[in-house]
């Protein structure tokens, strides 16, 4: 009897653990609604699809018409396998559009089914495959969830939720202060419009300076190293420097008592100066062209007298005619700065007429026609018969340039050289 009663008992465990088991599947098959009649349909979303989970909410103007059975994802889009509840089927048209919402800032996302403004489509059926919404708006919302949900994934509800109550017993009881203050800042802010463009402008040049003095700081960083070598040269050499600052306030004294002794002397030299100066400064256009003429007159005159020989220009010119009465010598000359054709003058030049006080205005000049300088052997023998007394010489070996130079004397010429 013993070992029948010890099968028996093992069987009577393993009825007990059979039906515990078919309870738990049963459970789990009332749970997955495997015995409650469904209407499938196929819903074909982008990446955003990943981020739901099997068992998320399908609703259709708020109200739950169904559940997300399985997701299948491929990387680049997901397909839904949503089951809708029968007794909604004939409120949801064929041609209705998904959107992939989140519940709440922190919940799980869901499938809004979102039928068009005017639909005259057939209800839905099984195996229908619809797509999500690619309206604008539709799109706007999804993105602006999707670009959300990193941030609400990187704050923590907990945390959040303990700043906000901090907040909040921060500010109780203060809403009069906070509304005066915004009020204040309101008035600011109504001042500060009129002057925002030029606000904008200040920035904008702003702007343009710092960009030129990100420019030119490898230069101002080296002004500084080289400020730092100057500093340090002045440093080691301070001894030096203090030195000449006493030679420099030893002379600006000596300087000071000097000025101070003959300060008025030098105002009065300055006053009585500046006649002469102011004299020279009309002339200074002239100067470049003189000093160009008496350098190229220094080389002229090595010419002159190359090879021991003496080379030059006779003009032949009337005498300077004497003042007539009534004539008195004046200095009435105003013309100004003039170069007389230097450094390259002409030759003979022709003499200029100055406001001297004569009639003729500075007679003279040379002869009209010209003059015949050449001698006769007659007149060479009597002008070297005159001269070479006082040569020194027989009048037998005066030199022709006597004749010429002596012969229009005279005669009563007058005779320059140039």
């Amino acid at each position: 009897m013993r070992p029948v009663r010890t099968l028996r008992l093992r069987l009577y465990g393993i009825a007990f653990l059979a039906v515990l088991a078919l309870l738990l599947s049963l459970a789990v098959a009332v749970y997955q609604q495997a015995f409650t009649s469904v209407v499938p349909i196929t819903l074909r979303a982008d990446a955003l699809g990943n981020q739901l989970d099997p068992r998320a909410d399908v609703k259709l103007r708020g109200v739950l018409v169904g559940e997300v059975r399985e997701v299948h994802a491929d990387g680049t889009k997901a397909t839904l396998d949503i089951a809708l509840k029968p007794g909604y089927v004939p409120y949801i048209p064929a041609d209705v559009h998904a959107r992939l919402l989140p519940k709440t800032l922190f919940g799980e996302k869901y499938v809004d089914l979102v039928p068009p403004a005017r639909s005259s489509a057939r209800p839905i059926r099984a195996g229908d495959v619809i797509t999500q919404d690619r309206t604008k708006v539709g799109i706007e919302v999804q993105q602006l969830m999707n670009d959300l949900l990193p941030l609400l994934r990187t704050v923590r509800p907990g945390e959040l939720n303990a700043t906000l109550s901090a907040f909040a017993t921060a500010l109780e009881g203060r809403g009069d202060r906070i509304g005066g203050n915004l009020a204040r800042v309101e008035g600011y802010l109504r001042r500060l419009n009129p002057h925002l463009p030029s606000l904008k402008e200040d920035i904008s040049r702003f702007a343009d300076v710092a960009q030129v003095y990100g420019d030119a700081a490898p230069d101002l960083m080296r002004i500084l190293r080289n400020t730092v070598t100057t500093s340090r040269t002045i440093v080691e050499k301070q001894d030096q420097l203090a030195a000449g600052l006493r030679s420099t306030a030893a002379v600006a004294g000596t300087a000071d008592d000097f000025l101070s002794r003959n300060g008025d002397r030098l105002i009065t030299l300055g006053r009585v100066s500046r006649p002469t100066l102011e004299l020279f400064a009309r002339y200074s256009p002239e100067y470049p062209c003189l000093f160009q003429g008496l350098v190229r007159q220094e080389k002229a005159s090595e010419d002159a007298f190359r090879g021991g020989e003496m080379r030059i220009t006779l003009e032949v010119v009337r005498p300077q005619g004497a003042y007539r009465p009534g004539e008195e010598p004046v200095y009435g000359e105003r013309s100004g700065p003039n170069c007389r054709g230097l450094p390259h003058p002409s030759v003979p030049g022709p003499k200029p007429h100055l406001d001297d006080g004569t009639s003729a205005g500075g007679s003279g000049g040379a002869l009209p026609g010209g003059v015949d300088v050449s001698a006769t052997r007659a007149e060479q023998r009597a002008v070297g018969s005159l001269v070479a007394p006082v040569m020194g010489v027989p009048a037998d070996q005066v030199p022709p340039v006597a004749t010429l130079l002596f012969g229009p004397l005279a005669r009563g010429t007058a005779v320059s050289v140039a």
